[in-house]
């Protein structure tokens, strides 16, 4: 399937130096988290930040399709397609953007002292010039997709700790889509 190969061109990633910048704003909120700030420094940031990465890998498919099941259409003909037998539906989406706020909670622990949790958001925005979908068995098939762009903020409180720009790869593009004439 097309979705199996829908990534981002750069993954996005944190360092320990962004989750230091994160524990010290949480340090300027919370007592005992500022008792244990210097130790956290260097390789505990840097091993949290490890453990982080990976939840940060995110499936493209899966979120833009999130945001597709949004729109009536599409939504109405996923609920058809399982009602019915009928060929696969295709809708065409023409400009559009999506967005959404997930929160990543990291635990730490420090010899004898209870540390909060430091809860993370990631604010995932994307720019799709198009998409074409084939709706079948109540889901989403992704069969060619224009240019897309994924913006990616990781937040800490209002403090941004990264800010990642990637376009989304491995999709057809949409051969439906009208294209500007050139002259030569």
């Amino acid at each position: 399937m097309m979705h199996d190969r829908l990534k981002l061109d750069t993954p996005i990633t944190v360092s320990g130096d962004d989750i230091e910048k994160a524990w010290a704003e949480q340090a300027k909120e919370v007592s005992a988290v500022l008792s244990v700030v210097d130790l956290l420094r260097g390789v505990p940031a840097e091993r949290a930040a490890a453990e982080v990465n990976p939840t940060l890998d995110i499936d493209v498919f899966t979120w833009l399709a999130r945001g597709w099941a949004t729109v009536e259409a599409v939504r109405n003909a996923m609920q058809r397609s399982l009602l019915a037998l009928d060929p696969p539906s295709i809708i065409r989406l023409d400009q559009h953007s999506l967005a959404s706020t997930s929160h990543l909670v990291l635990n730490t622990d420090a010899p004898n002292i209870a540390l909060p949790e430091l809860v993370l958001a990631l604010a995932l925005s994307a720019n799709v010039t198009s998409a074409t979908l084939g709706i079948r068995d109540g889901g989403i098939e992704l069969l060619a997709l224009g240019e897309a762009s994924v913006v990616a903020r990781l937040f800490y409180g209002d403090l941004l700790l990264k800010q990642h720009v990637a376009t989304v790869e491995g999709a057809a593009r949409d051969p439906f889509r009208t294209h500007a004439a050139t002259t030569a």
